[in-house]
C-alpha cells in the first residue's frame, strides 16, 4: 500500500522528503535536548543563588575581621584560625560554583555538536522546492524559522554560561561587590520570562511529536537536593 501511494513520486522527490524527515527528526531532538538542558540549568541557577548567598556572608565576615583586628580590644577573638576557616569555607564554596559552570559549558557545548548535525542536514535541503515543511503552512512555521530559533537559543545558552564565568572569576573575599554583582545575575537568569516563553511555547514545530511527560524525578535527576545540605554546612 505504501509503495502505491508513492508511485506517482520521482526518485528526486522521494529522496527530498526523506531529508525533510531527517531533518525533522532532528529539529525534535534539539527540541527536547534544548528543553533539557534548560531545566539543568534553572537548576543550577538556584542552587547556586543559595551558595552565593553563603559567600556573601562570609565576605561580610572576612571584611569585619580584617578591619576588626588592628584596634581590636580583644584580639585573642580574632584568631588566625577564624580567619583560615571563613577563607577555607569560601573557596569550598567557590570551587562548588566553579565545578557546575564548566559542567554547564560542557553540556552548552555537546548541544553545539547536536546543532551541527542539524544545519549539516539543513544545508543538504533543496530549499527551492515550495513543500509545506520549507514554506510552513497554518499550524506550522517554515524550517527555515526553526532553524533560526535554534540559532538564537544555542547563542543564549553559551554567551549566558561565558557570562556567568566571567563573574565567578570577579569573585574574591574582600570583594563584596564582586558578590552582589554575581548574585544580581543570577536573579535576572532565572526571571527572564521572555526567553522561558521563547524556548518552551515558540520554539515547537508540532505539539503532537513530542513525547509525553515522565515522573520529572525519575526524568531529571536535579540538584535541588543538595540544597539543604548546601544552607546549613558551616564552620564560622
Amino acid at each position: 500500500m505504501a509503495n502505491d501511494n508513492e508511485a506517482h513520486l520521482t526518485p528526486q522527490l522521494k529522496e527530498h522528503y526523506e531529508k525533510e524527515a531527517e531533518i525533522l527528526s532532528l529539529l525534535v531532538d534539539m527540541e527536547r535536548s534544548y528543553g533539557e538542558y534548560y531545566q539543568y540549568y534553572q537548576c543550577e541557577m538556584e542552587t547556586q543563588k543559595v551558595i552565593i548567598e553563603r559567600l556573601w556572608l562570609l565576605t561580610q565576615r572576612y571584611l569585619i575581621l580584617i578591619s576588626s583586628v588592628p584596634g581590636c580590644r580583644y584580639p585573642e577573638v580574632y584568631t588566625l584560625s577564624a580567619e583560615e576557616a571563613i577563607i577555607n569555607e569560601y573557596e569550598e564554596k567557590l570551587q562548588l560554583l566553579r565545578s557546575a559552570n564548566n559542567s554547564m559549558k560542557k553540556a552548552v557545548l555537546e548541544l553545539n555538536q547536536q546543532c551541527k548535525h542539524f544545519y549539516k542536514a539543513y544545508n543538504q535541503l533543496d530549499r527551492t522546492l515550495e513543500t509545506p515543511f520549507i514554506m510552513g503552512d497554518d499550524h506550522h512555521r517554515s524550517i527555515e524559522c526553526h532553524k533560526i530559533m535554534v540559532n538564537d537559543i544555542f547563542n543564549y545558552f553559551y554567551s549566558a554560561v561565558l557570562k556567568i564565568k566571567c563573574y565567578m572569576h570577579q569573585l574574591d573575599p574582600i570583594n563584596l561587590e564582586s558578590v552582589e554583582d554575581y548574585r544580581e545575575l543570577l536573579k535576572k537568569e532565572t526571571s527572564n520570562d521572555e526567553f522561558h516563553d521563547y524556548l518552551i511555547n515558540s520554539f515547537v514545530y508540532c505539539k503532537c511529536l513530542q513525547i509525553k511527560p515522565t515522573c520529572p524525578i525519575e526524568k531529571f535527576k536535579c540538584n535541588h537536593e543538595r540544597l539543604e545540605k548546601l544552607k546549613y554546612v558551616s564552620r564560622v
